[in-house]
């Protein structure tokens, strides 16, 4: 007997557990879930925020 077990994966938009074989969304769980990250992208609301002290070297005392 041979058990086979499936990929799950996390929606990145809303959470919902979905499989990652033969879903033709993934890694999200849906059409609409894709179309948000797109969204979100296209805004410009993904960023990485700089740490103010970045670059500096802390033995200059700046």
């Amino acid at each position: 007997m041979h058990i086979q077990k499936h990929k799950v994966v996390r929606c990145p938009s809303c959470g919902k557990e979905v499989p990652f074989e033969n879903n033709p969304y993934r890694p999200f769980c849906s059409r609409g879930c894709k179309g948000v990250d797109l969204i979100h992208w296209a805004d410009e609301s993904y960023r990485i925020h700089k740490n103010e002290h970045d670059g500096e070297d802390p033995e200059d005392g700046k």
